[in-house]
């Protein structure tokens, strides 16, 4: 992760070259005037993009392209880069769903204002400074005593009258029941859909109907009884972290 902003690292990718410039002005003006630095690479399609060994905090991304669209080189960046921010500038409104599938920073729609390109970037930046302080947990597992970032939790399963730790690559059992643990952990963005299950929102790829699907493929069952509860605070989730909004 790029954690806070020193230098801040932009990509535009647009096959307009008259949209890439005015974007890139509009950027280069607005950072100018708070006083950051700011390095902008241009980029006429995808798979130029992809080509990049840049990691860049955030890339300006159109949709409608020839060769790769937005979307599936939006695919292909999160298949190495979970953390860089994707705003989609497009003449299309309908691509919220898949925008969400690659978890878009921000959507705006064309013809672009200042206002909307300098909203973006004050959000990039302070959302990248909140993802620099790092929440961590140490808890005492099966394996000893472990700390971990939260962000690193996927989700909290009862298990045998103790409680799985699943994390990316491993999993640890820990003597804490699933009701105590979403007490503790819900001020970070975990829910409790189901009596047996604490979900880390951050690694929630889609919902549907009474499942939720997590970004390493797990699929969680949200109880009936709990599902309106879960269904809203996942949207406020949504709409307070990831600035998944129409600004258009």
């Amino acid at each position: 992760m790029l954690g806070m902003i020193i230098v801040l690292e932009i990509a535009l990718c647009d096959d307009d070259k008259a949209e890439l410039e005015t974007i890139r002005a509009m950027i280069e003006n607005h950072c100018k005037k708070i006083h950051l630095q700011v390095i902008i690479s241009k980029f006429e399609n995808g798979c130029d993009l992809l080509k990049s060994p840049k990691k860049f905090h955030a890339i300006f991304l159109d949709i409608q392209m020839e060769q790769l669209d937005g979307i599936q080189t939006a695919v292909e960046i999160r298949k190495k880069d979970k953390h860089t921010k994707i705003i989609y500038v497009t003449n299309f409104s309908n691509y919220q769903t898949d925008a969400f599938t690659v978890r878009a920073f921000g959507y705006i729609v064309k013809p672009v204002s200042c206002k909307q390109i300098c909203d973006q970037i004050d959000d990039i930046i302070a959302y990248s400074y909140q993802e620099s302080q790092r929440v961590t947990y140490t808890f005492n597992t099966n394996a000893g005593i472990k700390t971990i970032d939260t962000k690193d939790i996927y989700y909290f399963e009862s298990y045998n009258h103790k409680t799985k730790v699943q994390c990316k690559n491993i999993a640890y059992i820990i003597s804490d029941s699933v009701i105590n643990i979403f007490d503790k952990f819900k001020p970070y963005g975990f829910a409790m859909p189901h009596k047996s299950f604490v979900i880390n929102f951050l690694h929630v790829s889609s919902v549907k109907g009474y499942d939720i699907i997590l970004t390493n493929g797990m699929k969680i069952p949200i109880s009936q009884k709990r599902a309106v509860e879960f269904k809203s605070e996942f949207h406020s989730y949504l709409k307070n972290n990831f600035n998944l909004l129409f600004r258009g």
